[in-house]
């Protein structure tokens, strides 16, 4: 007859998707319906919402009635660091994914990741490359992430956050809890300064597939806590190059963050979608900037490439014609 332990160690899911929720009720019904669509079925959802006040909770708990895999722990609004925190300390598996609740897995994300740390057991983090869509769900582009850890660290180490990308990470849970987690006296760059740590104690990667969807809308933390994030992303840094005992000056001036315009965001949205040739998205941004200025030149020449589609692909290649940045002046 097993034990209660064996048990117990028997009921637990290989891997535990931890994400934390504040009032994204347009999403996160697919953000989950794409992680309940796994290959692999041996895991758990912990839906940690952070005190919402639209329909959020209310949705996840109507999906956790038809899956039981889905575990919805309330909570009051104290941050995302903490509320990743509480589901490391919540989790049941050795595994921890992370997931945000505006985004779509893929549905082979969890067995890949798996698969790739049950191979690789120095690595102790494990993302994979993105597919960058807008608020509608359209795609803008590819996102090409390093797979070696000396290049992911590097990049990291030199000041350019983003080399591994948190919502597609799955981790060893008892190496990030070795590591004090997710630190909160660094919100809103709490997953560079995380995977600064982590890179000090095992190997960081990412995979070569596309496992997610990252969306990417005008409230999203990213931009809209720009330079706040620019000064924790600096703090951990700093922090990063006295723990590794570096030398030399510390390249600060590398971290690129900032805070962008809508219109400016619209503009690389739209740019960057015709540059992969996702010419519907391109057009969805161009006609809006042009409907917000339409006497600026450079505005009718971004709709009308993005317009003519595969045309305007083939007359960019043939004139070797460059749209350019945004500018707010023309």
């Amino acid at each position: 007859m097993p034990t209660d332990l064996s048990v117990c160690e028997a009921d637990m899911p290989r891997v535990s998707v931890l994400i934390p929720v504040y009032n994204c009720e347009r999403y996160l019904q697919q953000a989950l319906e794409s992680i309940l669509r796994q290959t692999m079925a041996d895991f758990e959802v912990l839906v940690l919402d952070d005190g919402s006040s639209d329909r959020s909770v209310e949705i996840a708990k109507a999906i956790a009635v038809r899956d039981q895999r889905v575990i919805v722990a309330e909570g009051g609004h104290c941050g995302v660091v903490a509320q990743r925190n509480r589901g490391i300390a919540l989790a049941r598996a050795d595994l921890v994914a992370m997931m945000d609740a505006d985004d779509i897995a893929s549905p082979d994300r969890l067995a890949v990741e798996v698969a790739f740390l049950e191979k690789h057991p120095e690595v102790c983090a494990v993302g994979a490359q993105v597919l960058r869509i807008d608020s509608d769900g359209l795609p803008i582009d590819f996102w090409k992430l390093p797979e070696r850890h000396e290049d992911i660290d590097e990049a990291h180490i030199e000041g350019r956050p983003g080399a591994i990308v948190n919502p597609t990470v799955m981790m060893r849970r008892d190496v990030v809890q070795q590591i004090g987690g997710y630190r909160a006296n660094y919100d809103s760059a709490e997953d560079y300064d995380l995977f600064l740590r982590l890179g000090e104690v095992g190997r960081l990667a990412n995979v070569r597939g596309v496992l997610l969807r990252y969306r990417l809308h005008l409230k999203s933390l990213t931009f809209s806590r720009a330079e706040y994030q620019r000064e924790m992303a600096r703090k951990a840094l700093e922090e990063a190059w006295l723990r590794r005992k570096r030398s030399g000056t510390v390249p600060t001036g590398v971290l690129k963050i900032r805070t962008p315009s809508e219109e400016e965001l619209m503009w690389d949205w739209a740019r960057s979608a015709f540059a992969a040739r996702n010419f519907h998205t391109a057009r969805n941004h161009s006609l809006r900037l042009l409907r917000r200025r339409p006497m600026q030149w450079r505005r009718w020449v971004l709709f009308g490439a993005a317009a003519l589609g595969p045309l305007g692909w083939k007359l960019r290649q043939l004139f070797s014609f460059r749209i350019g940045d945004y500018k707010s002046s023309d």
